[in-house]
C-alpha cells in the first residue's frame, strides 16, 4: 500500500472523529442553542429570585410590626449567600415592591383626608369629621406599617398613625366614647409604644367594664406581649361582656382563646421545649396581630 493512500486514509478517519465530535457537540444543546447545564441555573435562579420578592409580602401579612420585621430580615438572611447579595438583590426588588404599596396607600387616602380637612376647616367641632379623620389616618398608618418594609416607610406610617391620635383626642375632648379610646390605643401599639397603649385599654377597662372590644384588645395587647394568663383571663372578661356578639368581641376573643390552646397542646407534645415555646409564640403573634376595631376590619378580616 502507498503512502498516497494511507494519508487518505488518515484524513478520512479523522473527518469522521471530527464530525462526531461535532454532533454531540450539537446534542448537548437545546433548540435556542442555550448548553443545558446553562439552562437548569438560569431557571433555578430564577425561582430564587421569586421567592426573594415573596418574602416581603409574606411578612407583611403575618406576624405583628415588631416580628415581622425580624422574620423578614431572617428570612432575607436564609435565601440569601451573604448579607452583600441580600443588599445589592432581593434587598432592591423589595425596596420598589414596598415603594409601589406605600404610594398607592397614599394615592388612596389623601385626597380623603384633604377633602375632610378642608370640611373641618369651617366647623372645627364637628364630631363626624373629627371621626372620620381619625379613622382614615389610621386606616392610612397601619396600611403603610404593614406595606413597607424600610425605615422611611416606618416614619411615615408613625407621622399618619400620630395624625390619627390627635383627631381622636379632638373628638374626646368633645366627647368620650369607648370606641375612639379603643382605636386610639391601637393607634400607639402600631407605632410599637405597647407599654401606653396597654396603659390605656387597662384604663378603658376599668372606666367601661362592660365594654367587650375593651378586654378584647387589651388581651391581644397581654398576648403578644407574651403574657398569657393575662391574655386569657382579658379574652374572658371580652366574652362576658359581650355576650350577644354585638360588638364581635365575643367571636373575636373565643377565637384567641382557642389558638392558644392550641399553641400549648403543641407545644406541650415536643419534647424540644425550646422550639415549642418559640412554636407557642410565633402562631399566637402572627394569628392576633391585628386588633378589633371597625377601623381595621378590611386589614384584619373582623368586622363589628
Amino acid at each position: 500500500m502507498s503512502k498516497k493512500t494511507n494519508k487518505k486514509q488518515v484524513s478520512a478517519k479523522a473527518k469522521r472523529a471530527k464530525g462526531t465530535a461535532e454532533a454531540q457537540a450539537k446534542s448537548a444543546k437545546p433548540k435556542d442553542g442555550m448548553p443545558l447545564g446553562a439552562k437548569v441555573a438560569l431557571t433555578v435562579f430564577a425561582v430564587l429570585m421569586a421567592l426573594s420578592m415573596m418574602l416581603p409580602s409574606i411578612a407583611a401579612i403575618v406576624g405583628t410590626s415588631s416580628s415581622q420585621d425580624s422574620s423578614s430580615q431572617s428570612q432575607s438572611a436564609d435565601s440569601g449567600s451573604s448579607a452583600d447579595s441580600s443588599d445589592s438583590g432581593s434587598s432592591s426588588d423589595s425596596s420598589d415592591g414596598t415603594t409601589d404599596a406605600v404610594a398607592q396607600a397614599d394615592e388612596k387616602y389623601q385626597p380623603l383626608v384633604d377633602a375632610l380637612e378642608t370640611k373641618l376647616s369651617s366647623d372645627s367641632q364637628n364630631l363626624a369629621t373629627l371621626l372620620n379623620l381619625g379613622k382614615d389616618y389610621m386606616a392610612w398608618g397601619v396600611t403603610v406599617r404593614y406595606s413597607g418594609s424600610t425605615d422611611a416607610s416606618t416614619s411615615h406610617a408613625n407621622e399618619l398613625l400620630e395624625k390619627a391620635i390627635s383627631y381622636y383626642d379632638q373628638y374626646l375632648a368633645l366627647k368620650d366614647s369607648g370606641a375612639v379610646r379603643v382605636d386610639r390605643a391601637l393607634c400607639q401599639y402600631y407605632e410599637e409604644e405597647t407599654s401606653e397603649a396597654t396603659a390605656a385599654l387597662e384604663q378603658l377597662t376599668q372606666d367601661m367594664p362592660d365594654y367587650g372590644p375593651a378586654w378584647a384588645n387589651l388581651g391581644m395587647l397581654y398576648e403578644s406581649a407574651g403574657n398569657s394568663d393575662q391574655a386569657r383571663e382579658a379574652y374572658q372578661k371580652a366574652q362576658e361582656a359581650d355576650a350577644d356578639d354585638e360588638y364581635g368581641a365575643k367571636t373575636y376573643a373565643t377565637q384567641r382563646i382557642s389558638a392558644m390552646d392550641s399553641a400549648a397542646s403543641s407545644s406541650a407534645g415536643t419534647t424540644d421545649s425550646t422550639s415549642a415555646t418559640t412554636s407557642g409564640s410565633s402562631t399566637t403573634g402572627s394569628t392576633g396581630a391585628k386588633g378589633l376595631s371597625d377601623t381595621l376590619a378590611n386589614l384584619s378580616g373582623t368586622s363589628l
